[in-house]
């Protein structure tokens, strides 16, 4: 399993996971042409996750021409729980952001009703910023709120797993 650029042919395969039914919660969705315009965007970069050739997880970043340097997590999903995607997947792309950018931040926010997500960030050292407010309408009428979380190069750099490897 390796992280690697996305495809247009793999929006089908993005879009299944955005709509997971457990992640309407927590997990945005865009339309397939949003997708092709996004991938298309010097500002957004998409990353697959494959087993055995089959697409199981994606990311996207943005924010990839930000001025000050700042990247962000815009959306991470997985079709598969409980195997350690997100465990092997997540220092993979760190990884990538500060090896292969000038970005001196890598940002994020996650649901409050998502601590398995918290959880992962947290283990692969992003610090907890603060939390917004019911800032998420779910269908159902109910207001999630959101947490920010970041890490900066100086913090990738000190990563003990990083330390190891030097």
């Amino acid at each position: 399993m390796t992280l690697e650029p996305a495809a247009p042919s793999d929006i089908p395969a993005i879009m299944a996971i955005e709509r997971i039914a457990d992640y309407a919660v927590y997990l945005g969705n865009f339309t397939a042409d949003e997708h092709a315009a996004r991938m298309a965007d010097a500002d957004y970069r998409y990353f697959a996750w494959r087993e055995d050739g089959r697409l199981i997880a994606f990311a996207i970043l943005a924010k990839l021409t930000d001025p000050s340097d700042v990247v962000l997590l815009k959306r991470l999903g997985s079709s598969v729980t409980d195997r350690g995607v997100g465990r092997r997947m997540m220092p993979a792309l760190i990884d990538w952001v500060f090896e292969n950018t000038p970005a001196n931040r890598l940002e994020l926010d996650v649901s409050s009703a998502n601590p398995r997500a918290e959880h992962v960030y947290r283990r692969e050292g992003f610090v907890h910023e603060g939390t917004v407010r019911e800032v998420y309408r779910h269908w159902d009428g109910v207001y999630y709120s959101s947490h920010l979380f970041s890490m900066m190069r100086r913090e990738w750099e000190a990563l003990p797993r990083r330390r190891e490897h030097s």
